[in-house]
C-alpha cells in the first residue's frame, strides 16, 4: 500500500489532479449531488413560449465513473445557464434529462466537450430517457437535475412538464426529542368546534437551523381519558405558530373517533408528517404546540396525571426550490 500525501500544503510543491479529484471524493463521503438546496435549479426560461430551459446558479459534485480512483469533481454555475433547449416532440410523448456532466479526455470512454476552453463539466440534455426516470443511463460520471416530459406535438416547455431530480450531496440534518407529562390536575378539551390549543403542556420554543428545508415529525399523546357515556370525534396535530388559529406551519391531523358506554378508559393518539419549512422560517425561533378540533360530537378527553407526549422531529437539508 503506498499512500499519496497532499503535498500541495508544503512550499514550492505541485499536486495532480488525480489526488485533489480523491481528496474531494473523500471529504464528501463518495457522495454526489448539488452542495445547497437551491444550486442549478432547473426551469423553463420562457414557459408555455419557448423550448429553452434555465439552469440556476450553484455548486455540483460529480463521483467519476469512468475507472476506479478516479475521484469526483467540482463545479460551480456562476449565474444563469440557458445553453440548453429541449427538442419538439412529434406524435409520441418524450422525456428528457437534464444533468450536469464531468467529460474528462484523461478517461477512455468519458466525452470531451472543452477541449479550447478546457472546462470538464457541462449541461447536457439525455434525450429519450424511460418516463419516470430519476437516474441518469450508467456508466457516465453525471449527476441528474430534471427529467422534462413532453406531451406529444409539443415544442415548448411548460413548467408542469419539470421534475426536480436534484439530491443534496451531504445534506445536514438534525434529530430532536420533545417530552411532556400530564399534570395532577386533568386538562379536558373543549366542546367548541373552532381549534383549540390542547394539550396546553404540548407547547415547546424550537429554533429551526438555518439549513432545514423539510421537518420529518412524529408522535404520540399517550394514556389520555375518555368519558363513559358519548362519543368523542375529533382532529388532533402539532402546528409551529404562536396561535393554533394562525400558524406559520402545520402538519397533517391525526382523527380520534371513539365511543363507549363503560367506564371511562385510556387512550393513546398519535401521527406523523413531512413537510417542507418555508425559507422565511429558516433559522427563526417558533412556538410548537398542539391544536385539538371536534368533528360533530361533543365527547371530551383529559390530559391527566399517568398521561405524556412525545414528539420527535428530524430536520433536513434536501433539494427545494427556494
Amino acid at each position: 500500500m503506498t499512500f499519496q500525501q497532499p503535498v500541495y500544503a508544503v512550499d514550492a510543491n505541485t499536486q495532480t489532479g488525480n489526488f485533489m479529484r480523491l481528496m474531494l471524493q473523500s471529504s464528501t463521503l463518495g457522495s454526489q449531488g448539488v452542495v445547497l438546496p437551491t444550486d442549478c435549479l432547473v426551469s423553463p426560461t420562457n414557459p408555455g413560449v419557448g423550448a429553452g430551459i434555465t439552469i440556476a446558479s450553484g455548486a455540483v459534485v460529480i463521483l467519476g465513473q469512468e475507472t476506479a480512483f478516479q475521484g469526483s469533481y467540482y463545479g460551480y454555475n456562476v449565474g444563469n445557464d440557458t445553453s440548453l433547449s429541449i427538442a419538439a416532440t412529434g406524435g409520441s410523448p418524450r422525456s428528457d434529462m437534464i444533468v450536469a456532466r464531468a467529460e474528462d479526455p484523461t478517461f477512455s470512454g468519458s466525452p470531451w466537450g472543452g477541449p479550447a476552453s478546457g472546462q470538464i463539466i457541462f449541461p447536457r440534455v439525455i434525450s429519450g430517457v424511460a418516463g419516470g426516470s430519476t437516474t441518469p443511463p450508467g456508466g457516465q460520471s453525471c449527476i441528474p437535475l430534471a427529467r422534462i416530459d413532453m406531451p406529444a406535438s409539443t415544442s415548448v416547455v411548460q413548467s408542469s412538464y419539470v421534475h426536480d431530480l436534484r439530491v443534496v450531496c451531504n445534506p445536514q440534518r438534525i434529530m430532536q426529542l420533545y417530552t411532556a407529562s400530564g399534570p395532577a390536575s386533568p386538562v379536558q378539551t373543549t366542546t367548541v368546534t373552532t381549534v383549540q390549543t390542547w394539550p396546553p403542556q404540548g407547547n415547546w420554543s424550537v429554533t429551526i437551523p438555518q439549513y432545514a428545508t423539510t421537518a420529518v415529525i412524529a408522535w404520540a399523546v399517550n394514556e389520555i381519558e375518555w368519558g363513559a357515556d358519548t362519543t368523542v370525534r375529533a382532529n388532533l396535530w402539532p402546528l409551529f405558530g404562536p396561535t393554533v388559529t394562525s400558524p406559520n406551519l402545520t402538519t397533517t391531523p391525526s382523527l380520534v373517533s371513539l365511543s363507549t358506554t363503560a367506564a371511562p378508559y385510556r387512550h393513546t393518539i398519535g401521527g406523523g408528517s413531512t413537510v417542507a419549512i418555508p425559507a422565511a422560517m429558516r433559522g427563526t425561533t417558533q412556538t410548537l404546540q398542539f391544536a385539538w378540533q371536534t368533528q360533530g360530537n361533543n365527547g371530551t378527553m383529559k390530559f391527566a396525571e399517568g398521561s405524556s407526549i412525545w414528539l420527535l422531529i428530524e430536520f433536513q437539508q434536501l433539494a427545494a426550490s427556494s
